[in-house]
């Protein structure tokens, strides 16, 4: 380190020598011949490199590797040599026309990484920060750390059909992140996404090398979760009747709602995936299928078995009301009969010089009288027992 600041210490006298004579170079340039002339181009260059390195404490960053980078940069563009210099932003380029191949510096943000090629081959997974592509190199794809959400506008219409042959309209959406994504303990100098760094490296050329369809069609990595899930909804879907994908034949679990049917197809479905997108270095954290073209008549179909499952339960309930009011019927019945016959056994306990029939002939006329203000009249049997107490009727045989 103080050999460093003793080294930088040097550059001032040798930077004013190189002024003073490139301000003498200046007043006699048109009339010296050209060897002077040369001579007084090398001493700019001696002089801007002078001016770089004294200066360059203060715009290049801290780390030796990145400060290397910017030398490296340097040089090659005082030569003419340097092909690309661009940044980085989310996964974009800012200059998507600039050349890619090296010599070359890029800038990636703390979201970006950068995949370079040599020869045809992926060879490295680079970034965040200064990223040197040496010559021979060529930078091929810029990806966008953060977790990702596809299709980012208005999803497009998946068309299936069922096994009974019911066509179906299905959008689907995907929230994917790379697999062996997660926060570091400190965020000081590192990137939020881009950790742990071998680990994440490995995946990002795992998903690159399978997101690459054919020589003419290369996927967005976020993308191939996407196309994985349209083919097996279309297989599942296409291997279910209309009636069993929407639970109309399910059978009722008492006190148990049934669970949402495509929710509980995208669930299977994601577990399924994420057994084969691991090998890929990619995670798929949700995947959401909705319904958004019902053919009329699935519609009208689904309508009228909601009725005949509706008019089952209400049938069901009905007949459990019944029975119920039936119950509370007989059990209040006994009840009155058996209050009426403590009644009946109270008084001949209390009167024992009162007759039976008396007795029994007053509960008639009581119950009778009860009986009218109900609208209703007394049995035959009851009827025919108060005529013979009333003298009216003999006893039969």
């Amino acid at each position: 380190m103080r050999s460093t600041r003793r080294w930088r210490a040097g550059l001032w006298p040798g930077l004013v020598v190189a002024l003073v004579l490139c301000l003498l170079g200046w007043r006699g340039l048109l009339r010296a011949p050209w060897p002077i002339i040369g001579f007084w181009l090398v001493l700019m260059a001696l002089y801007g490199f002078l001016l770089f390195q004294l200066f360059f404490p203060l715009l290049a960053p801290a780390t030796g590797r990145e400060q290397e980078a910017l030398r490296w940069a340097f040089a090659h563009f005082l030569f003419g040599t340097l092909h690309s210099l661009g940044a980085v932003d989310a996964g974009q380029p800012r200059h998507p026309s600039e050349p890619r191949e090296g010599p070359g510096l890029w800038l990636l943000d703390a979201r970006s990484a950068m995949a370079i090629e040599r020869e045809g081959t992926l060879s490295r997974i680079a970034g965040p920060g200064l990223v040197r592509v040496e010559a021979g190199e060529q930078a091929v794809a810029f990806v966008d750390l953060r977790p990702q959400g596809f299709p980012r506008g208005d999803a497009s219409t998946l068309q299936v059909r069922t096994q009974d042959g019911i066509a179906l309209g299905l959008k689907i959406r995907t929230a994917v992140a790379f697999l062996p994504q997660n926060l570091p303990p400190t965020l000081f100098r590192r990137s939020p996404y881009f950790f742990p760094p071998r680990a994440m490296s490995r995946a990002i050329a795992q998903a690159l090398r399978a997101a690459r369809v054919d020589e003419d069609r290369t996927l967005h990595w976020f993308e191939l979760p996407y196309e994985m899930a349209r083919g097996e909804l279309s297989i599942r879907i296409g291997n279910r009747l209309f009636d069993q994908l929407f639970l109309f034949t399910q059978l009722e679990n008492a006190g148990e709602a049934p669970a949402a049917p495509l929710a509980r197809l995208a669930e299977e479905i994601r577990t399924t995936l994420n057994q084969d997108l691991r090998a890929l270095g990619i995670r798929m954290d949700r995947l959401r299928v909705t319904l958004s073209e019902v053919p009329e008549e699935a519609r009208r179909q689904r309508v009228e078995v909601w009725r005949s499952q509706w008019a089952t339960r209400l049938a069901r309930w009905i007949g459990l009301a019944e029975s119920e009011v039936l119950m509370e019927y007989a059990r209040a019945r006994y009840a009155s009969q058996m209050e009426m016959l403590e009644a009946i056994n109270g008084v001949l306990t209390a009167y024992p010089e009162v007759s039976p029939e008396v007795i029994l002939l007053h509960f008639l006329e009581t119950l009778d009288a009860t009986v009218r203000q109900s609208g209703l009249t007394l049995p035959e049997e009851l009827k025919q027992l108060w005529e013979y107490l009333r003298g009216e009727r003999s006893r039969g045989p």
